[in-house]
């Protein structure tokens, strides 16, 4: 599945928004409902609704002479590609802080993860694949049976790149191997950091101490 393609292209849905308005909406909405999961498209979903705005604009000069009216499309278009702007802003940080979890902390567990980005599972999963394929967790996959990050070499190394659309995205020397699915592991008794008691945790779980909430993962 590739991240960056869009379910419906954004130049036909401004077209339709734009020449056949009714047509335009419901694209627009299939567009917006299928992107529900994908973080990296919900951006252009706003700048797509911002540029018919925009588009219209001159045309409803030409129509309307009240000034309020022709206002009803420009402070729209303006407020959606702003919006659209901000969307990428806290989507790079949220990269960064993907890359911290997992880098910095060790974190593997998308479990874990779930629970220190705050986001619905289905996006955390969706945003790490798109991260993985645009290489900035380099050497990773993600075992959807274990609900875990797999890293296939040790060591990497990062150079700078010509960089995505946010100008924070790296690339890397090596390409990203073949993902070969990794074996059963079983649940493991774990001494809790906080409070030292012992709790059961299965491979890939990410779960809260019951005694003193400190978080638990699964032992690497």
């Amino acid at each position: 599945m590739n991240m960056d393609k869009p379910a419906i292209n954004g130049v036909l849905v401004v077209l339709a928004l734009v020449l056949f308005f009714p047509a335009g909406i419901i694209l627009f909405v299939i567009r917006v409902r299928k992107h529900r999961n994908l973080s990296y498209q919900k951006i252009y979903d706003w700048a797509v609704a911002g540029t018919a705005f925009l588009i219209m604009f001159p045309l409803m000069c030409l129509i309307f002479t009240n000034e309020i009216n022709q206002l009803f499309f420009l402070l729209p278009g303006v407020f959606l590609l702003g919006i659209s702007q901000w969307q990428r802003k806290r989507l790079n940080a949220r990269y960064m802080l993907y890359r911290n979890i997992i880098m910095e902390q060790g974190i593997k567990s998308i479990l874990g993860i779930e629970k220190l980005i705050n986001q619905r599972r289905v996006v955390v999963i969706n945003d790490l694949k798109r991260m993985i394929g645009r290489g900035m967790i380099p050497h990773a996959s993600i075992n959807m049976y274990s609900l875990t990050l797999v890293f296939h070499q040790k060591g990497f190394v990062a150079r700078e790149g010509t960089g995505d659309d946010d100008g924070h995205i790296q690339e890397w020397n090596e390409p990203m191997p073949v993902y070969k699915p990794s074996e059963k592991r079983l649940p493991k008794s774990v001494e809790c950091h906080g409070c030292g008691s012992s709790t059961i945790v299965r491979p890939g779980e990410g779960k809260a101490c019951p005694y003193c909430d400190s978080l638990l993962s699964y032992p690497q």
